[in-house]
């Protein structure tokens, strides 16, 4: 399975999720060769973010800020915690539920990310989707949350209503990339993104 994948949620928008423990932060340019490429005036590879345990550290690599002020070695970052790459690229970090290890990464200026999308998952264990302000995607027209997982080198699925995907007439326990997974009120897609 692809480390970056494209997901693609109808009604909500698209995320990109990442799988690795350490992801490169930089210019979006073939020859950067970065996991989040950011359209913006930075290096082609100007900070990476290493998830060591529950915890996320900053590593920049050329100018940096969190929160405002400059910082030059490893830096852990805490929920809501503002980086800022070169002179403006500025991206917000959120944990934002308390019983998953992965983060959320989004670009508060007016940057994009390519391909573009609408927020960064650092994918640690699970990633929760649904209604509710603490969930990682938050899908507002959802009666009730969808949990991918990682188990192995696969991503499962648990909902209270059953969830399908292709034809088939059994409910789905672990995704097939590239193939619509399918509810009641639920549609998204896993695509992987391959690198220039």
């Amino acid at each position: 399975m692809s480390d970056r994948l494209q997901m693609w949620i109808d009604g909500v928008g698209g995320f990109m999720l990442l799988l690795a423990d350490r992801v490169n932060i930089g210019q979006a340019m073939a020859s950067a060769q970065v996991d989040i490429p950011i359209m913006g005036d930075i290096s082609r590879r100007h900070a990476a973010i290493r998830r060591s345990g529950d915890e996320y550290i900053l590593e920049p690599l050329a100018e940096t800020k969190v929160n405002d002020q400059p910082v030059d070695r490893p830096t852990m970052l805490k929920n809501r915690d503002v980086m800022t790459f070169g002179r403006g690229v500025r991206v917000q970090f959120t944990q934002p539920h308390p019983l998953s290890t992965s983060a959320v990464l989004r670009i508060i200026s007016r940057h994009r990310t390519e391909p573009a999308c609408d927020g960064v998952v650092m994918l640690a264990d699970s990633l929760l989707l649904g209604p509710k302000g603490n969930n990682h995607i938050v899908c507002p027209q959802w009666q009730q949350d969808v949990v991918i997982f990682r188990n192995g080198d696969k991503l499962q699925l648990r909902s209270k209503t059953p969830l399908f995907q292709s034809d088939s007439t059994q409910p789905a326990s672990s995704i097939k990339i590239g193939e619509t997974v399918q509810g009641e009120e639920v549609s998204f897609c896993l695509e992987p993104i391959s690198r220039a």
